[in-house]
């Protein structure tokens, strides 16, 4: 028990460690840490934004090559996991009906509106089996514009510059169609289909997750003084172990060590599968850091 409770301890410390303490006016003239989205209830956020994109994804991608159960399965995740973790972090639900309203305001509300249409016209094609070129293309934009609900609703706060990087909603993009690309082809192998044909645009999409990470950091570095630390905290401070352990290694090292297997074509499911979890927690470590080191502009 002492050992699993160390275990835990020790994880903590890698991802979130303790905030130093600042004074009440610090925020004025110092570059202060964003606490309200990723502590506490903020989890719940983070963990929302997380269902709801890669669900998505996997709507994107199973409908483009008409797989239903690929529909529905990605219908259920940006609904049920995505939605019902949502609902947890507004905690009264009362709130959701009072966020609608706010559409005009709030990127919260805006994505919101969306995944109830994508939740009505999901539906629809899931239980009729349509896949007309003008649903598709609807259902296409609508999904991309989910998997970037959680980036672009950060991505609109200007006090804090990492958030508001150009790169952002490249990057929201890519990952939601990343990981949902991994359900997809594990999907595909498991159900006997054509998995192999398929990881030539696996290798494409984690080749693009890779620059674009890259270009985030360069870019977002290069943005102003705010931005500048938030990357050195992921880099060279206090995260930097959370972002070496989980996004490097986790989410780009064995991922491509999988990959470089697979690239001669021995595509099984055993190697997408492991593939796929070191994906997901790479996705959610990258996800989790973007968010923890974020740091507002001084206001002097």
């Amino acid at each position: 028990m002492g050992n699993k409770q160390n275990i835990i301890k020790s994880v903590k410390n890698i991802f979130s460690p303790s905030d130093s303490s600042f004074k009440p006016y610090d925020w004025m003239i110092k570059s202060t840490p964003q606490q309200e989205w990723i502590k506490e209830k903020g989890i719940f956020l983070w963990l929302a934004f997380f269902f709801s994109e890669i669900g998505a994804g996997l709507y994107f991608m199973s409908m483009f090559f008409q797989y239903r159960l690929g529909l529905i399965l990605g219908w259920l995740i940006t609904l049920v996991l995505g939605g019902s973790v949502h609902m947890l972090y507004l905690g009264n639900p009362k709130r959701f009906w009072r966020i609608l309203t706010n559409i005009s305001s709030s990127e919260l509300a805006r994505g919101m509106w969306v995944i109830l249409v994508f939740a009505i016209l999901g539906f629809f094609q899931i239980f009729t089996a349509k896949f007309n070129p003008f649903l598709n293309c609807m259902l296409g934009i609508i999904c991309i514009l989910i998997i970037m609900h959680g980036f672009a609703t950060m991505n609109v706060i200007k006090a804090l510059p990492s958030w508001n990087s150009t790169m952002v909603l490249p990057l929201s993009i890519i990952s939601g169609i990343w990981v949902g690309s991994q359900i997809f082809q594990f999907m595909l192998s498991v159900s006997g289909s054509l998995a192999s044909g398929f990881e030539i645009w696996s290798e494409l999409f984690l080749l693009v997750y890779i620059g674009l990470i890259v270009f985030y950091l360069w870019g977002t570095f290069h943005s102003s003084e705010a931005a500048k630390k938030s990357i050195n905290i992921l880099l060279k401070g206090e995260l930097a172990k959370g972002f070496y352990i989980g996004v490097i290694v986790l989410g780009i090292v064995v991922p491509l060590f999988f990959t470089l297997i697979m690239w001669g074509g021995n595509v099984n499911a055993g190697l997408i599968f492991f593939r796929m979890v070191f994906v997901f927690a790479g996705d959610l470590a990258l996800r989790y850091l973007v968010m923890k080191s974020a740091v507002y502009q001084p206001l002097i």
